[in-house]
């Protein structure tokens, strides 16, 4: 299993004392805090101060044999019938295992939430009458994304994202947006193919706009939905059928004929069921109507950790999040950010994301390799990725978005408001066709604000001294006044 965000010891003092190792919280309780001896009493103590963990519950479940376990946590839960963690705690090992306990239903006892939703984003409330237990995980149990409430987290939520891109958009008129909005479909579509270190060809590239276009039309996504797409992002050639029938890995080549393997997704044999509580905790999330950025972060990173594909699984993993953000009406209509272009820009930190993830778990997995490098995993590992902690990811992807909106989107908009001012001046000194117009701005910004004599002799031959002057002065102050 991965390690939890939390470690807990019990330790001579006077207070509760905590500090920062690993990127991990390491806390330390006076011995008030000393849970009873016994399983069960360290099981409450780690759901009252560390919270759940699903992953962590599930292995144990699983390691512990069932005839040992079971008539355990029956006598525990019928010791406190009442007690609000016990009930918790039977409601999760029947969640978990699909095991029935032998206990009657709860008759009485108030009911109380499974995950604190001061500590947790939640979903949908559903009452268990059986446990008096109010279900409001993320997800189901073939695949929960849990998501905390960090510090950072809710600073970042509460800059309201949302309400910036309206007072910006409103600082524009209808053509800037709409040409701003031309280029960031293409800028999206350059990033997303370079994170792949791909530079896709002018017809691949022109697809990939009009798939991103249509992204606020897909209806229901499900296994058929999410292969038809992801067709459309590779070369038809590899086209596939459906979810993966083999084991796939992130990796490179070292030397003339070796890998050095990264990540190892799950088994195929586990993809089926975790797609379908992957796209079920969608689902959940948006009835609940989760924050629209921790939605995209645990459905985006939980599917290109599934990595149900064997080609195309990062592109997709982008084009989901576009895909929440605009059903949940976060993105307005017709509008995208360029995520991936942010994402591009700090790929040091998009790998680190992905690898607070890949790295522990890549601690756990072991497997074997024949000379042509197909892999097998060893053991059944399933369980590993459907509780995954999405914090990280959420965090991450709102800062994200929110430098998109702020610096990348608002630097388009200024760009073709100067563009357009520069245009309408340089008009007035020389009547050029457009074409040549454009190219005339291209080049001398592309030369830090200076017509080069090769490019003057082979374009703009009719051009005056005098006129060259003024367009490249137009330019210079446009575009170039008080850059470096």
């Amino acid at each position: 299993m991965l390690p939890h965000h939390q470690v807990s010891f019990v330790a001579p003092g006077s207070g509760k004392r905590e500090r920062i190792e690993g990127g991990r919280s390491i806390v330390l309780y006076p011995p008030t805090y000393a849970p009873e001896p016994g399983l069960f009493h360290q099981l409450e103590f780690a759901l009252k101060y560390e919270g759940v963990s699903l992953e962590i519950l599930s292995a144990l479940f699983e390691k512990v044999p069932r005839k040992t376990l079971e008539p355990r946590l029956v006598e525990y839960i019928q010791q406190r019938p009442t007690g609000q963690y016990s009930r918790r705690l039977w409601f999760l090992y029947e969640f978990l295992t699909g095991n029935r306990l032998d206990l009657t239903d709860a008759a009485s006892g108030n009911y109380v939430p499974l995950l604190d939703s001061q500590m947790y984003f939640t979903g949908t409330e559903e009452r268990s009458r059986r446990h008096r237990v109010i279900d409001n995980l993320l997800g189901t149990v073939d695949f929960c994304p849990m998501v905390r409430r960090t510090g950072r987290l809710m600073h970042l939520a509460s800059l309201d994202l949302a309400k910036e891109v309206s007072r910006l958009m409103g600082e524009y008129d209808e053509d800037v947006l709409r040409r701003a909005i031309n280029y960031l479909y293409a800028k999206e579509t350059r990033s997303s193919f370079a994170i792949e270190r791909e530079k896709p060809s002018p017809d691949r590239t022109e697809r990939y706009v009009a798939l991103l276009r249509r992204v606020p039309q897909w209806d229901t996504l499900d296994e058929a939905a999410l292969t038809a797409i992801q067709n459309q992002t590779v070369d038809p050639r590899y086209a596939e059928a459906g979810y993966r029938q083999e084991q796939n890995y992130v990796g490179e080549t070292v030397g003339l004929s070796d890998q050095k393997v990264h990540y190892l997704p799950p088994r195929p044999e586990d993809v089926p069921t975790l797609m379908r509580g992957l796209l079920a905790s969608l689902e959940r999330m948006a009835r609940a109507r989760v924050d629209p950025i921790v939605q995209a972060a645990a459905v985006a990173f939980g599917f290109v950790l599934i990595h149900p594909f064997l080609d195309g699984n990062g592109r997709l993993h982008r084009l989901l999040i576009h895909y929440i953000l605009s059903r949940s009406g976060f993105t307005p209509q017709g509008l995208i950010f360029p995520v991936s272009a942010v994402m591009l820009q700090k790929s040091s930190e998009y790998d680190a994301c992905l690898e607070s993830f890949s790295v522990p778990l890549m601690q756990q997995v072991d497997y074997t390799h024949d000379e042509d490098w197909h892999v097998t995993v060893k053991g059944k590992t399933g369980n590993l990725y459907r509780a995954i902690d999405c914090t990280r990811m959420a965090e991450d992807l709102y800062a994200w978005t929110a430098e998109t909106i702020r610096t990348e989107f608002r630097k388009e908009l200024e760009f073709i408001v100067r563009y357009r001012q520069a245009r309408e001046q340089m008009e007035r000194v020389v009547d050029m066709p457009d074409r040549q117009l454009n190219l005339f701005i291209q080049v001398v910004l592309q030369n830090k604000g200076r017509l080069s004599a090769t490019k003057r002799a082979s374009h703009f031959e009719l051009l005056t001294d005098e006129e060259v002057h003024a367009l490249e002065a137009i330019l210079q102050e446009q575009f170039l006044k008080g850059s470096a």
